[in-house]
């Protein structure tokens, strides 16, 4: 313990709590930043229990910025000011919101509140949204959108935090649910439900002639022509960065303090210093960006509150005097040597960790004295623990008790959200068709997409998918058959013929495929089949032992986590080789997953080998090792470029001897004096990063060693292996908590863009990489960004520094001394700053793809927006660069590493990633046509027998088919008929069912016969039965040889007992007699028969 005077502990929760239990109204206190606002947030959670604090978010943007305000702030601030909370309570807030300009209150308020059994019409909702300015959508993803499906209408509005599925029949209100946006399924059943305004920007015409009127009066010199936001906002579409116009849009307008007027406002800081802060940031801000005449703007009197007047209300709010906690500490352990040594006399301690295992550490430690609680109400003894976010110390004077927060002590980057992690798994039929795409036909070839077509047939409705081929021949293919249809792939040629429906040419090139296919499949089979033989040590670990281990990480895993690490136990246990890649984008936990892969192999005495491709990965991964081992007897050691000679030689040594169980290495490992006998499991990071060379040396191994391979972009060739089937394959698809998607742009690099980006990280705590793989050109950069904002500290970081030189900038940088990294590529791989959010990538126009996401996965890491600028000297680069970073701006939520790998591949065309002898028939029948005729060639020779399609016919000669009014969009209803196509088991028919029943509402006999023929089609699936169809005369069901013979003698039978009603004739055709036109019943007739039979 020591005793600080110069930086003792201030008290302030404790002091704000006693001033609210004896004050009378609600109270706002103002900090002097959004960090400090969190940190009080934290403390006051803990001691005011059954009161609500609130926390009135910074808008995380720069004045005059190109960016708008995240849609998460936007969305908390209408909750907090649309809420009324009459119950006393505490608001916080910070001296930047205190600047702004906000609408007039009313603007926020909510409309009438609807309940369930409410008279409401769909028209008269839609009415209601469409007069806030909600936009229309297929699905509503965002706040401000809403959709309608049949009876069911989705509306975002930002005072919920999920969207409001409302379910209408006959002008009534039968439900109220809310649902979540990543599956598009209801969560929640709720009574009843307000609209407010959705944005602060909606727009109408009324608004838009408002906006144009205010900004040419004000602009009278400007040419409104080149100014694009203007432009964007005249053709009523909400610009990125329209808020430098926001007094435009509003015939009144209110300040923070005018609209929590009802407040008492405190404050524990003098505020002044922060006010100037802010004040000179609006001031330069202004200055930097005026000079563009594309871009006018409002001068900061207009746009802000005035600096003078912030002040002199900071300066009339009461202060409030905390007192100063005796304690000060340089390091969690030494709060732990005070509570031994017993100095804290008379006093209750409570600790407090945001870490999981570090509270069962404690519990651990201090078992015989601690109980575990949620709140410091329940602290009856003289020690206790809590989980919980961040704090200071506090002091609860009045109880003698003392809190100590073990991350803020140790001053701990790790922080961590208890709420459960969303899954934001993408819709594997993303790469359904857009029309005019170009489509492969298995039995007509390459056509063009036009999209879903009703057409009758027979007097009977349906929807067929329309293609058109050359000389504009037309081809109506049943949805039944969306199976034989597929993407064409990508490439750069430009000279593609499209197929005749009048030409054997079609017939001829796939005849030649096939034949390929089955060679490769020969080729494919060989290679696994050596594999098969080998045998490989089957690793296991002592399920209490791994418990424990699990037990020790501090999140909770995702359900993808949980399903890989399940699949790689068990291929670890078997004697077969493990052959797997792991792919899951930045961040997503590929590492956690290894490190259970590790510790079964350790646990069964075999050695685990992990390669990383440089050796800035390599140290991190030693550490997170280190780390994660820390409590268990497990050797760890590395080898990369900064190993001396002379410890080379003993960390080999001691590998070879089995003294090192984990060996984490770089390219150097690729070296015979290394004996891989006793190694288990070989760990390939980032594999894309390995040439040929290393690739053949880890193959020699792989005969009889596991092989984990991880990545969040799989190379091409790899991609291939993994739809062959030759490696397994499992996907991390499941983001952390609170991640937000980055924001990508593709721009022109300028000095203002660069001073921008910096400025606006710096401004919000936080850091920036800046990536030139020039390294000639670093110094010039740095001297760029020095003159640019002389306070903004930046270093340089490349592979040709010492190893001492890398360890201490990166040091400095992620204990956030550095405020921008200036680097290589050497970041892509693998380095992990949470607090580092904003990425500037020069001359992007020269990396990979694959090299783009993974640079871009290094930011936003944390619940922060991410910012990432790729940036090009010109507008004129090369095509195919050109299409590598428009694909990159595309792809940019969070978990699209894999579409990202794909679209690689097609870029790359077909010769890469299968070699040349397959390249031509790759060009001449699709890349997935390709693959999908490999798959049935693999399992045919795996089988020894020919691959049977299960074309199965169902046909009741009625309508069967989602309509457009049941579901308007035609994306959506192609997604449903390939998912329709895609259930194998009645299980997840009904899931489908109950979940289209959800979105779209009750579902019309058309859609419910087409799922009917589904459940036909899965009821007599490998039974034997080729068709069942069903006119108003009676029911044939054809029969193969294939049937059981107990299905057959029960149909002999019902043929025996019943002939005027059953027969069975030369054709193989079971014949059901039963005269009746409605198809309803004759289905349900049928449906009961086939349970009878089967």
């Amino acid at each position: 313990m020591t005793k600080n005077k110069q930086n003792k502990y201030q008290n302030y929760a404790y002091s704000i709590k006693k001033y609210f239990d004896k004050s009378s109204n609600s109270l706002c206190l103002v900090t002097k930043d959004n960090i400090e606002s969190k940190y009080i947030f934290n403390e006051l959670s803990i001691l005011i229990e059954n009161k609500p604090i609130q926390l009135f978010p910074e808008n995380d943007i720069l004045p005059y910025d190109h960016f708008s305000i995240p849609e998460e702030i936007t969305k908390q601030r209408f909750q907090l000011i649309n809420n009324g909370n009459k119950e006393k309570h505490i608001l916080i807030t910070s001296v930047r919101n205190l600047f702004e300009i906000f609408p007039d209150r009313y603007f926020f308020k909510s409309e009438e509140t609807f309940s369930i059994n409410d008279r409401l019409s769909i028209d008269s909702i839609i009415k209601i949204v469409e007069s806030l300015n909600y936009q229309k959508k297929t699905n509503v993803e965002n706040i401000n959108e809403y959709s309608i499906r049949g009876g069911i209408i989705d509306v975002f509005s930002p005072i919920y935090k999920n969207p409001l599925r409302i379910e209408i029949f006959d002008d009534q209100i039968e439900s109220i649910r809310l649902f979540e946006i990543e599956s598009q399924l209801s969560i929640k059943n709720i009574e009843q439900f307000s609209i407010s305004k959705g944005s602060l920007f909606s727009l109408d015409d009324q608004k838009v002639s408002s906006f144009i009127k205010k900004w040419r009066e004000y602009f009278t010199d400007t040419d409104e022509r080149y100014c694009s936001i203007f432009q964007k906002i005249k053709n009523n579409e909400v610009a990125e960065g329209i808020e430098i116009y926001f007094p435009f849009f509003f015939e009144k307008t209110s300040t923070f303090i005018e609209i929590f007027n009802k407040y008492d406002y405190i404050k524990y800081h003098d505020l002044n210093n922060s006010i100037n802060k802010y004040n000179h940031l609006i001031e330069n801000r202004y200055e930097d960006e005026s000079h563009d005449s594309s871009r006018p703007l409002i001068k900061p009197s207009d746009l802000f509150l005035n600096c003078e007047d912030v002040m002199n209300f900071t300066e009339s709010i009461k202060k409030i005097d905390a007192n100063e906690i005796d304690y000060s500490f340089e390091s969690f352990k030494k709060v732990e040597e005070a509570i031994q040594k017993h100095e804290f006399t008379d006093k209750k301690i409570v600790l407090m960790s945001s870490v999981p295992s570090e509270i069962e550490k404690l519990k651990e430690k201090y078992k015989c004295e601690a109980i575990k609680i949620k709140k410091t109400s329940e602290i009856k003894n003289d020690l206790s623990i809590i989980y919980g976010n961040i704090v200071r110390p506090i002091n609860i004077r009045d109880e003698n008790i003392l809190v100590f927060h073990k991350e803020y002590i140790d001053k701990s980057e790790f922080k961590i959200d208890s709420s459960n992690a969303k899954s934001l798994k993408k819709d594997t039929l993303s790469k359904l068709f857009q029309i005019g795409d170009l489509i492969v036909h298995e039995d007509y070839g390459l056509g063009i997409y036009e999209g879903l077509e009703v057409v009758e047939a027979n007097k009977k409705l349906s929807e067929y998918i329309k293609i058109t081929y050359d000389k504009n021949e037309v081809l109506y293919v049943p949805l039944k058959n969306i199976n034989k249809i597929s993407n064409y792939h990508k490439n750069n040629n430009t000279n593609i013929k499209i197929d005749s429906l009048s030409s054997n040419k079609w017939s001829i090139k796939k005849s030649k495929a096939d034949k390929r296919v089955i060679d490769h499949a020969a080729e494919i089979l060989d290679i696994e089949s050596r594999r098969n033989n080998a045998s490989s040590p089957s690793l296991k670990a002592d399920e209490d032992l791994f418990l424990n281990f699990e037990n020790e990480f501090p999140y909770n895993e995702t359900p993808d986590q949980i399903e890989s690490i399940l699949s790689i136990k068990k291929d670890l246990s078997l004697i077969k080789p493990m052959n797997r890649v792991l792919c899951g984008d930045v961040g997503f936990g590929k590492t956690e997953v290894a490190m259970r892969a590790a510790f079964i192999s350790v646990s069964s005495n075999k050695q685990v080998i992990i390669i990383a491709p440089s050796t800035v990965l390599c140290d991190q991964h030693y550490d997170s090792f280190i780390k994660r081992f820390e409590n268990f007897p497990v050797s760890i050691n590395k080898l990369n470029r900064h190993t001396s000679n002379k410890n080379k030689g003993h960390i080999i040594n001691d590998f070879n001897t089995n003294k090192t169980d984990i060996l984490i290495a770089t390219h150097i490992v690729f070296n015979n004096t290394i004996n891989y006998k006793n190694t288990g499991l070989l760990i390939i990071d980032e594999e894309h990063k390995f040439g040929i060379k290393q690739k053949n040396f880890i193959k020699n191994k792989q005969s009889n060693v596991h092989v984990l391979y991880l990545s969040a972009t799989p190379i091409p060739r790899t991609m291939n292996l993994v739809f062959s089937g030759l490696k397994d394959f499992s996907f991390l698809q499941t983001p952390p908590t609170n991640r937000i998607n980055i924001k990508s742009f593709l721009k022109i690099q300028t000095s203002q863009l660069i001073k921008e980006a910096l400025t606006r990280e710096k401004v919000r705590g936080g850091q920036c990489f800046i990536v030139q793989n020039d390294i000639e050109k670093m110094e010039a950069i740095k001297k760029e960004i020095n003159n640019l904002l002389p306070d903004f500290k930046v270093s340089i970081a490349h592979g040709r520094l010492s190893k001492k030189e890398i360890r201490n900038v990166m040091h400095d940088f992620k204990n956030g001394d550095i405020d921008g990294l200036i680097c290589t590529t050497i970041i892509e791989m693998g380095l992990d700053i949470p607090n580092a959010n904003t990425m500037i990538i020069i001359n992007s126009h020269n990396f990979g793809l694959s090299q783009l996401h993974q640079l871009r996965g290094r930011v936003g890491r944390s619940e922060k927006q991410g910012y990432c600028y790729f940036l090009i000297p010109t507008l004129e680069i090369p095509k195919l660069s050109r299409n590598r970073l428009d694909s990159i701006i595309r792809h940019s939520s969070l978990g699209e590493g894999f579409l990202i790998a794909e679209e690689d591949l097609e870029l790359r065309g077909g010769g890469e990633m299968l070699g040349d002898k397959q390249s031509g028939h790759i060009d001449n029948i699709g890349l997935s046509l390709y693959l999908s005729m490999l798959k049935d060639a693999i399992n045919s020779q795996k089988n020894n027998k020919l691959s049977i399609k299960k074309d199965i016919e169902i046909n009741f000669y009625d309508s069967a088919y989602i309509s457009e009014d049941y579901l308007p969009s035609p994306l959506e209803r192609l997604k449903i008929y390939k998912k329709l196509d895609e259930v194998l088991t009645l299980k997840d028919l009904k899931t489908l069912n109950t979940n289209l029943k959800d979105r779209c509402g009750k579902i019309p006999i058309e859609t419910k016969n087409l799922i009917d023929n589904k459940k036909f089609y899965l009821k007599v699936l490998n039974t034997g039965i080729k068709s069942i169809k069903s006119n108003k005369k009676n029911t044939n069901i054809e029969i193969t040889d294939a049937i059981k013979d107990t299905h057959f003698d029960k149909l002999i039978s019902l043929a025996k007992d019943e002939p005027k009603i059953y027969q069975i004739n030369s054709n193989n055709k079971f014949i059901y007699k039963y005269d009746e036109l409605n198809s309803e019943v004759r289905r349900k007739k049928i449906n009961k028969l086939l349970d009878e039979i089967f």
